[in-house]
């Protein structure tokens, strides 16, 4: 596939081009390519809802103590209909899964999660 066609769909599905396939660029066509389709193997149509992978995503990323990652699977989420209590419900369990100090590392996406709803 083209890549300016690849990064056009990106940002048509999206509003931006993920970072991995902005990576892969560097690291050759083919291999941005490959990245790129199997990014849309798993991003598009599957068996569990969208809204879900995106809330699996957040919950990763949470207890990745990844931040920018979380933030982004937040938003991802809630742009494809997740509820402020699903994600709440989210993060609830990665409290759980990890202990009381995870309160602390989600608290800002508790209060970015207040602006949204």
């Amino acid at each position: 596939m083209d890549k300016e066609k690849m990064k056009k769909e990106f940002k048509e599905e999206m509003g931006f081009v993920p970072p991995g396939v902005m990576v892969a660029e560097k690291l050759g066509e083919d291999f941005q390519n490959i990245i790129g389709q199997y990014h849309h193997q798993i991003w598009g149509e599957g068996v569990i809802p969208l809204k879900y992978r995106y809330l699996i995503a957040l919950a990763t990323a949470v207890f990745d103590d990844n931040e920018h990652r979380a933030k982004l699977e937040m938003n991802k989420a809630i742009k494809n209909g997740a509820t402020k209590e699903e994600i709440l419900e989210v993060l609830k369990q990665q409290v759980w899964m990890k202990g009381a100090p995870t309160l602390v590392q989600i608290a800002p996406l508790v209060k970015i999660l207040e602006t949204k709803f």
